[in-house]
């Protein structure tokens, strides 16, 4: 009987552990990008405002999409 209750002790103290273990780890740090894109022959992305000016210009570097002008 002792063996029985010492399980559930350690059981109780386990369950709790694992599941918080579930939680997400990260946030995104900023948030996402506002605006229309369109993606040119060359491979770079072009973002534009509401109103149809330019805002900036991507290009895929290391895997990602990487702002290199303004």
């Amino acid at each position: 009987m002792k063996k029985l209750a010492a399980i559930l002790i350690i059981l109780s103290f386990i369950s709790p552990a694992v599941l918080a273990a579930e939680t997400p780890k990260y946030k995104y740090k900023t948030a996402m990008p506002q605006g229309t894109f369109k993606k040119n022959r060359d491979g770079t992305i072009v973002q534009y405002d509401k109103r149809g000016k330019k805002i900036g210009t991507y290009k895929l570097q290391n895997g990602s999409y990487q702002k290199i002008k303004r």
